[in-house]
């Protein structure tokens, strides 16, 4: 009977060290002119407040005690508007928390500590990548990718993995067939709660769009069929393989930022087009008027071509995953798809320069 009660006691004491272990404590700060403020600290479950705890400053300092809570961020707040209002979003992860209230406000825990460790390692992975010989870039760039994968695993059932995960699907796609193992595994990962979420929900359709962006590169491209500014149809497969690279500009007289980005796509060709590029304007206009009104009013550096239907609409974005424009495709001398270009002539100049820099240290090494 002893050994029955010694047990419990052995239990109970266990339950109730692992309780405290679990725990988050914060102390608080600021400044003293704030005492007798009330400070309050909301946790949210989804866009719902789902607890509201408060203190008042005393001497510049306030704190909060309670069981750790890692499903959604939580916001300390001090003051009302209009007035001024100190905030401050933290994880309330165990152990302690300190929190300096003020117009930019410090969080420091084990988890934000932890946190900045990861970034700064990603940033070495980064720049061992860019340093990298050429030969070594692909285990650079796939080390990079595993260093963010083991830690958004680690936190994939709390906000900040989660957040960490949705960023991951909201960037320009990466050209990395790790990032799609990664992004399908921790999607795979999550409780069927998490997957049930509106944001969650939201960009992992955003990202399947993605992922066959990705999954195009390396692929031949697909021929389809538009119409000239005469009114002919003209195939894709007659301007693919009359240049080592050929842009695909996809655009719409009606997309302030495609037409805003013309000059600058006016610009790269003029500085490669002797090293083998070319472009070719496709546009998704329905109405044709439209695509000729605005082609009359500026120079024509390269052909362009105009889809004849909704119908062709359509198809054109579910052939080649266009989710919004501008957009683009580089597609090298033999057909193949070598980029898709979903950020603009930045990203395309980017792109470029890589390429040809290839090209030339290759030669450059032959000729020696």
């Amino acid at each position: 009977m002893v050994n029955k009660y010694l047990l419990l006691f052995i239990a109970l004491c266990s339950l109730h060290t692992y309780a405290q272990d679990s725990r988050f404590r914060i102390n608080g700060t600021v400044d003293t002119k704030y005492d007798n403020a009330l400070v309050t600290l909301f946790t949210f479950t989804g866009n719902v407040i789902r607890s509201v705890d408060s203190c008042y400053v005393k001497d510049g300092h306030f704190g909060f005690q309670g069981t750790e809570y890692l499903y959604e961020k939580s916001i300390i707040s001090l003051g009302n508007y209009p007035d001024t209002v100190l905030y401050a979003e933290l994880m309330l992860g165990r152990g302690d928390i300190f929190v300096k209230l003020a117009p930019k406000s410090v969080v420091q825990s084990p988890l934000v500590d932890e946190y900045k460790a990861w970034k700064d390692s990603c940033s070495v992975y980064w720049r061992r990548f860019f340093k990298a010989e050429k030969e070594k870039k692909d285990e650079m760039y796939n080390q990079y990718w595993a260093c963010r994968y083991a830690f958004e695993k680690k936190h994939i059932h709390n906000a900040l993995g989660r957040n960490l995960f949705l960023d991951e699907l909201n960037n320009t796609i990466p050209d990395c067939p790790y990032f799609i193992q990664m992004c399908d595994s921790l999607y795979e990962m999550l409780s069927e709660r998490d997957k049930s979420r509106g944001d969650v929900k939201e960009q992992y359709k955003r990202w399947g769009k993605k992922k066959r962006q990705l999954q195009m590169i390396g692929k031949r491209f697909v021929d389809f069929a538009f119409v000239d500014t005469l009114g002919n149809e003209r195939k894709l497969s007659e301007y693919v393989g009359t240049h080592d690279l050929l842009f695909l500009d996809f655009w719409a007289s009606w997309c302030g930022p495609c037409r805003a980005q013309k000059p600058y796509l006016v610009q790269l060709l003029k500085e490669y087009k002797g090293k083998g590029l070319e472009i070719l304007g496709i546009s998704l206009d329905v109405d044709r008027v439209s695509w000729l009104s605005v082609l009359r009013k500026k120079e024509n550096h390269w052909t362009d071509l105009c889809i004849a239907n909704k119908a062709d609409d359509k198809r054109l974005r579910e052939l080649y995953a266009i989710s919004g424009i501008p957009y683009g495709l580089l597609i090298d001398k033999s057909g193949k798809i070598t980029a898709v270009v979903t950020a603009g002539w930045r990203h395309l100049e980017m792109l470029l320069k890589t390429c040809y820099k290839d090209v030339n240290g290759l030669n450059d090494r032959h000729s020696e």
